[in-house]
């Protein structure tokens, strides 16, 4: 039984220390300083989880500060509109994460009365938190002895055992939490699986480990044997899929037009401009490149794009003078990435725009919110001011084009 093995059980090294008081030790000397370390409450500790999933600390702490302070509660969550929601979480990706936190939020205030339950196994049944966010709260909030396992987990644990096999496995997460269980404090669990995540971030990085800095080398498999990088292994993934995205920004002055997407699928319920993904076939362009788009299909994509067919004419008739894109940005989602380019068209000054029906402003901490409101099944198109563009759960794939847009 080699030393890992040893700790594993419970038994002392030579220095005295298991691999948690090791751990413990050096989590107590240099962890950062977090917001949300510095709260018990489970609902915090929810919202920052999910915030921190495929996202940067520093880039999650203004977003983790500002959500908290205009949704301070399960309740105040959970009564808020779906628009209010995304507004807040616009620019921080993933609005997914949002929308399955809102509906975790409404379950909790019709079944539990908005509290969040205490245990492991409740916690699985809110719609939104899987396995991972369940240990992180269950341990962190309430001290259960769970494990909590994320990406810097299964990193630390297979270079730690040096596991040969894909750590997507099912195979793969039952050791990992066999082990984790074994060496998880019994006294501070919520610790120990944040010091775990810690080490992840700060040490035991993907591509440049500080193996010399690290509190567990001594006991680290995959660091004696000298190859720490072949873990984790992980399975080949798909390549992306790349399309162009074609994108129409109608301009009246200083109002655009904008529409919201589906309830289900990709960037679901926030507002776009307006457009279509387009197949090898359907263009003719290099990777780089502006398409080659003849007038007659531009206009039927404008056509696929837009269901509001007032603006046919001014449309057609533009496109007949030329079309003039910009681009290519790209923006890229953990499955496809987008080659966005974008073409924008001005209508007459003659043409009718709708005044907006975007929800009334309410001043928070000297910034201009929505008013929560409910979406009917007609409010799908917008009218609205550069200003108001800010306002609303915009996806991050078209700050290029608002950009433009302002520069102009």
């Amino acid at each position: 039984m080699d030393l890992l093995d040893d700790i594993s059980n419970g038994i002392a090294d030579d220095l005295g220390l298991s691999l948690s008081a090791r751990l413990l030790t050096w989590y107590t000397a240099e962890q950062r300083d977090l917001p949300w370390r510095k709260t018990g409450d489970p609902y915090a500790i929810w919202v920052s989880e999910v915030m921190l999933q495929q996202t940067q600390v520093k880039t999650v702490i203004p977003y983790y500060e500002r959500f908290l302070n205009r949704f301070p509660s399960v309740e105040k969550l959970g009564t808020a509109s779906l628009e209010d929601v995304l507004t807040i979480w616009s620019g921080l990706g993933y609005y997914s994460r949002a929308r399955r936190m809102w509906e975790g939020a409404n379950y909790l205030i019709l079944k539990l009365g908005g509290k969040m339950p205490r245990g492991y196994d409740e916690l699985l049944q809110i719609p939104g938190i899987g396995d991972y966010t369940a240990g992180a709260i269950a341990s962190i909030a309430f001290g259960q002895r769970v494990a909590a396992i994320d990406g810097n987990v299964k990193r630390v644990v297979s270079r730690l055992s040096a596991w040969p096999e894909p750590v997507e496995t099912v195979r793969s997460y039952r050791h990992f939490k066999d082990h984790l269980m074994a060496w998880q404090s019994a006294q501070k669990p919520g610790d120990f699986n944040q010091a775990l995540m810690e080490l992840g971030a700060m040490v035991c990085s993907p591509t440049k480990p500080d193996c010399k800095g690290c509190p567990l080398a001594e006991v680290c498999k995959g660091y004696l044997q000298g190859d720490f990088l072949r873990y984790p292994v992980k399975k080949l993934k798909a390549q992306r899929q790349e399309v162009t995205r074609l994108t129409f920004v109608l301009r009246k002055g200083s109002r655009l037009y904008i529409q919201k997407r589906p309830s289900k699928g990709l960037l679901a319920d926030l507002w776009e401009f307006p457009g279509v993904e387009l197949s090898r076939g359907d263009i003719h362009s290099l990777k780089d490149s502006l398409p080659v788009i003849t007038m007659d299909d531009c206009f039927e994509f404008f056509k696929q794009a837009v269901p509001d067919r007032a603006f046919d004419a001014q449309v057609k008739d533009q496109f007949e003078k030329g079309i003039e894109f910009n681009g290519p940005v790209w923006y890229t989602f953990s499955h496809r990435r987008w080659k966005i380019i974008w073409s924008i068209i001005d209508l007459s000054e003659t043409f009718r725009a709708e005044q907006t029906n975007a929800s009334s402003l309410r001043e928070i901490d000297e910034k201009y919110w929505p008013e929560p409101k409910e979406v009917n099944e007609l409010d799908k198109q917008r009218w609205v001011s550069t200003n108001e563009l800010g306002l609303l759960p915009l996806p991050v794939a078209f700050t290029a084009i608002v950009e433009k847009l302002f520069d102009d």
